[in-house]
């Protein structure tokens, strides 16, 4: 869990709880950069610790007791914050110019297509897949009757799980099967491959 989120990383929360017992006084980390990534949680929780008698110890950080190494400490806390800000910045920096380009952006897989040096490409073996439920669905299926055949059928999510509501919803929902790709708000017709031509909703729909 990343040091960023605090409040989420349920075994930090743990032992910031379990200090209260003082069945230990110290905790080791590699250096304090993996204790928190900024300085008002790492000032916090070390404050909850110390109170319950306990001290955060650096393996690779020798700082000492006096004021300097408080200085120090802080110092360290400091450039530990400015370069998760720096690295934050440079990733989004990064994916809106992957963005511009209607590449791939990370994420989950999506069913129909492959990545290859982060362009969309028609997969050839799923993308018949997601064609057939949309054909369906158009058709007049529910969406039960289609879960229910490809189940049936053995036929897999991208992730290779067995296909339910929110699944066959998303296939139907993602606009990159018709050639649009999205990205922070902004879309941009034909920055995909289709997979669903215009022929196929026609069709589908009479």
């Amino acid at each position: 869990m990343s040091g960023r989120e605090a409040e989420k990383r349920t075994e930090f929360q743990r032992m910031i709880a379990d200090s209260a017992k003082r069945q230990f006084t110290a905790v080791i980390v590699y250096q304090f950069d993996r204790f928190a990534r900024n300085r008002y949680d790492s000032a916090t929780y070390k404050a909850k610790l110390k109170k319950n008698g306990v001290k955060v110890i650096s393996a690779r950080e020798n700082i000492s007791d006096d004021a300097s190494g408080v200085l120090m400490e802080a110092v360290l806390e400091g450039m530990a914050e400015y370069y998760s800000v720096e690295l934050s910045q440079k990733i989004k920096r990064g994916m809106s110019l992957n963005a511009e380009k209607c590449l791939a952006v990370g994420g989950m897989k999506i069913l129909g297509y492959k990545i290859k040096e982060k362009q969309f490409t028609i997969d050839s073996e799923t993308a018949p897949i997601v064609k057939q439920i949309f054909q369906k669905y158009l058709s007049g299926f529910t969406m039960a009757q289609i879960i229910r055949y490809l189940n049936e059928n053995s036929v897999k999510t991208s992730l290779g799980n067995e296909f339910n509501k929110n699944s066959i919803r998303r296939i139907l929902t993602n606009k990159k099967y018709v050639g649009i790709y999205s990205f922070n708000g902004k879309e941009t017709p034909d920055g995909v491959p289709r997979i669903i031509d215009d022929e196929t909703l026609s069709k589908s729909k009479s």
